[in-house]
């Protein structure tokens, strides 16, 4: 039988065959009966890449010779999953066995999709066009075929120019679909259920972008209208997915740069950004990308673009059929064709306000309080949700002296800055609620530390987490900061975007990748800071553009200042010519900057009460930090640098007496490790935490990193490239929690991890290669908490795990969770939190914090 389906059958039948097998076994048999199911799913999820597969072939009159070891590998997952249906309950040794077959034959599947699967389908596909271009062949039914194929399983075409340029790649290209049908990925933001009044406006903006009338139509509105939710209304649209193959989302924002568009454009498609030269090369390579690929429109989704930045516009405009582009803009431009996005009416407006102020949208005050507030919201759909959030659950008397606040205030307004006015009077109710400070701190001074990041940016929950420890003693397990971030987030003053939903509290901060503020919202944060003179301002949040310093700096005449929180930002034209200036009293610094090499201020040095350092490059690569002396800051305890190239730091005087944490996110970092890792006890000999994250070139931890012996806190994640940590770990016997979350081929923990006796967290997630934990478990006589498993997942569990007395949370997959339950007796206070796995073949990782 196997040498017939061997003997040029279809690639289909050999497929169902074995999800057949696995089907009938799995309902049979009970001893592998997880293993079948998650085995079941997964074949469920990868079936469309081999019927894109088989349909190519078919249309290229078959290329069967080259499938063959893939149907061979089927036949032996059918003939493996026949020989599991024999295997007796009581033979321990056979199960163990078979069980980890069906792991690597699952685990096989999901890799040939995710590669040889993708680049066949590729290949075919470029062949096919080639065809069509070289000798006319009217392909239509093919060419709707693989219309299809893109919509449903995010392919596209892949090629590389002779210049070293790259072409379509799909983001998405390894055969999942992002739930949108967009080939690869499509960045615009989520759409929240809780949308009114827009069904006109959606349908009168669809039938602009299906016509062929204009190139560019822009979507405008006052800020805070719902222009971007609009903008990812109309982008889902069946109609508007089935013309467009690919949709490309892009923020804009106030400080628009060519090269950055370019860059996210050419990332967000999933390949390699290359280090543009000029603006012009950038244009011109995306033009070469788009030019490739004319089988089918391409829309083009530029969000929040501001009136000094109609150049980025034009910039786009190439002469291709069907290419069309969608502007989002609170400004007019005249040139194009507008389509101005109306206020909500007043039907619509009191829907949407019901919907955040009161449970049920059922009003339980006054209609003629309510009223009044809905009309002083005059159909902003932010000033809505907002105000109706902070309303919520208030009594009366509340509603009544918000009320009054607004008539006194003047607050019936038309304009943007009359919004700002009312937004003001929901950031002013956050003085009501006192949280976690001996010093009587309220959520507004929390949330106006907000305005510290770029607009637009997404914010780390660790960069917040520096700052208010410092600044509010805040406990530095981030349990009460992750309180404060949904409390922001209850009253839709921030976004969240959670690791996953489902993960339980044990995990705080673990589970927070990061924050977005609403742009309309960081101006209102700064509208709020500014309102105190420069001298006085506690925050001052500057913003540089080329060397156009404020002027009140250049003139050098407000020395000192009293800010407490001071930010800088600097855009790719800044020269790093800095005016000297005096900081005495600022505690926490973040600098953001858009620069291959950028000096660090001068004036930081003197800064005698700095406690807090965040340092941010948001350009696409490591950039080289120079003059980074601050030996002179002894009350210097937090340090977090994204996007840097570390081996310019190491080399200067990097002498930190009391420093107490240090976070490379997305750094140059092996070399730097390898070169001087011997001094890292000497440059911070009070260092309690360690954080690196997503350092692809860390490859090995250094062993001179064991001798910082006051470690409590060492977080190793997303660094895919890491194969092995030092066997002396065992002598940081002051650590409490170990992170190594998805460091994809780390296969093995050291011997001596069983030393630390006081380690109470422990993370060994999506380590796919990790199979079994130490023999010795028992000997971590403090754990608490383990994370553990991924879709591989463990296939046994040392017996010593029965004396881990302590151990209340394991939070695995189904897979790890059924070797727990068989312990559960025995550990009575174990909690067991499943969480639910989401089959991803996009191992092309978007970066989440551009």
């Amino acid at each position: 039988m196997a040498a017939t389906l061997l003997g040029g059958a279809a690639l289909g039948p050999v497929f169902d065959m074995l999800l057949k097998a696995v089907i009938d076994v799995g309902i049979k048999i009970a001893t592998f009966r997880s293993k079948f199911q998650s085995l079941n799913n997964t074949l469920n999820e990868i079936k469309p890449v081999f019927d894109d597969i088989e349909r190519l072939n078919k249309a290229l009159d078959g290329r069967d010779y080259e499938i063959e070891m893939f149907k061979k590998q089927l036949l032996a997952g059918e003939e493996l999953v026949r020989k599991c249906s024999k295997t007796k309950c009581y033979d321990a040794l056979k199960k163990w066995n078979y069980s980890r077959k069906l792991t690597k034959l699952e685990n096989s599947l999901v890799r040939f999709c995710q590669v040889h699967g993708f680049i066949q389908v590729c290949r075919d596909s470029k062949i096919i066009l080639v065809n069509v271009i070289e000798h006319g062949k009217k392909l239509d039914q093919i060419s709707s075929m693989l219309r299809a194929i893109s919509l449903r399983n995010g392919s596209s075409i892949g090629f590389t120019n002779s210049n070293g340029s790259s072409g379509w790649m799909n983001g998405n290209s390894f055969g999942s679909t992002n739930g949108n049908g967009f080939s690869g990925w499509s960045d615009e933001p989520q759409v929240s259920d809780a949308v009114v009044g827009f069904d006109l406006p959606l349908q009168e903006l669809k039938v602009k972008l299906l016509e062929e009338k204009e190139q560019v139509v822009v979507l405008s509105a006052p800020a805070g209208c719902g222009k971007t939710t609009l903008a990812a209304m109309v982008c889902r649209e069946h109609d508007i997915k089935a013309k467009y193959r690919d949709i490309l989302f892009v923020t804009v924002s106030e400080k628009a740069s060519i090269r950055r568009i370019v860059g996210e454009i050419f990332e967000t498609k999933g390949y390699k950004v290359t280090d543009f030269a000029s603006e012009h090369g950038a244009i011109g390579q995306l033009e070469n990308l788009l030019r490739r690929n004319t089988s089918q429109p391409v829309l083009l989704v530029l969000d929040d673009v501001w009136s000094e930045s109609e150049f980025v516009i034009e910039s786009f405009m190439f002469q291709i059929h069907g290419f069309k582009i969608l502007v989002t803009s609170r400004f007019v431009f005249p040139k194009f064709d507008t389509y101005k996005l109306k206020l909500l009416s007043e039907k619509d407006a009191k829907a949407l306000f019901y919907s955040s102020a009161f449970k049920d949208s059922i009003p339980n005050v006054r209609l003629d309080l309510v009223h009044k507030v809905v009309r002083s919201c005059c159909g902003f759909p932010l000033a809505l949700k907002v105000v109706g959030r902070s309303l919520c659950g208030q009594p009366e008397l509340i509603w009544f002296n918000r009320v009054m606040l607004q008539s006194k205030r003047h607050i019936l307004f038309p304009t943007e800055n009359d919004l700002l006015r009312t937004l003001r009077t929901s950031i002013d109710a956050l003085n009501e609620i006192d949280l976690y400070s001996s010093e009587a701190t309220t959520l507004r001074d929390f949330y106006l530390d907000l305005g510290s990041f770029p607009e637009d940016h997404r914010i780390h929950a660790a960069a917040l987490l520096d700052m208010w420890v410092e600044r509010y003693n805040l406990d530095e397990d981030g349990m009460k900061a992750m309180a404060i971030f949904f409390q922001l987030s209850s009253q839709n003053l921030v976004n969240l975007a959670l690791a996953r939903k489902d993960a339980p509290a044990v995990l705080g901060l673990h589970n927070l990748h990061y924050i977005q503020q609403h742009d309309l919202l960081r101006e209102l944060v700064i509208h709020q800071c500014d309102k105190e003179t420069v001298e006085e301002r506690k925050r001052l949040y500057i913003n540089i553009k080329g060397n156009d310093f404020p002027k009140w700096w250049s003139q050098q005449r407000l020395q000192p200042l009293q800010a407490e929180v001071l930010s800088i930002f600097t855009d790719e034209d800044f020269v790093s010519d800095w005016y000297d200036m005096q900081f005495p009293k600022v505690e926490v610094l973040v600098l953001n900057f858009e620069t291959k090499t950028y000096n660090l201020p001068p004036f930081v040095e003197q800064m005698s009460q700095l406690k807090t350092l965040i340092v941010t490059n948001n350009c696409f690569f490591p950039a080289k930090l120079n003059n980074f002396q601050l030996c002179s800051l002894l009350n210097l305890k937090r340090i977090s640098l994204e996007r840097l190239s570390v081996t310019s730091i190491f080399t200067a005087n990097l002498q930190l007496p009391n420093l107490r944490k240090i976070s490379f996110i997305m750094c140059e970092i092996g070399e730097a490790f390898e070169n001087s890792a011997a001094n890292m006890f000497y440059i911070w000999p009070k260092l309690v935490e360690m954080n690196i994250e997503y350092c692809n070139d860390l490859v090995e931890v250094p062993t001179e990193i064991c001798d910082l012996v006051d470690l409590k806190k060492l977080s190793i994640c997303y660094c895919h490239e890491l194969v092995s940590l030092p066997e002396e770990l065992g002598k940081l016997t002051n650590l409490e929690v170990l992170r190594l979350h998805s460091c994809t081929k780390l296969s093995e923990l050291p011997m001596s991890v069983v030393k630390l006796n006081r380690l109470g967290f422990l993370d060994v997630y999506d380590c796919v290669e990790l199979d079994f934990l130490p023999t010795e478990m028992d000997q971590l006589c403090s754990l608490r908490t383990i994370c553990m498993g991924s879709r591989l997942g463990f296939t046994e569990l040392p017996n010593s795990v029965l004396r881990l007395v302590k151990l209340e949370d394991v939070v695995c997959d189904e897979e790890t969770a059924s070797l727990w339950e068989h312990y559960k007796e025995r550990l009575r206070n174990l909690r067991i939190t499943v969480i639910k796995e989401d089959i991803n073949l996009n191992l092309l990782h978007k970066s989440l914090f551009i």
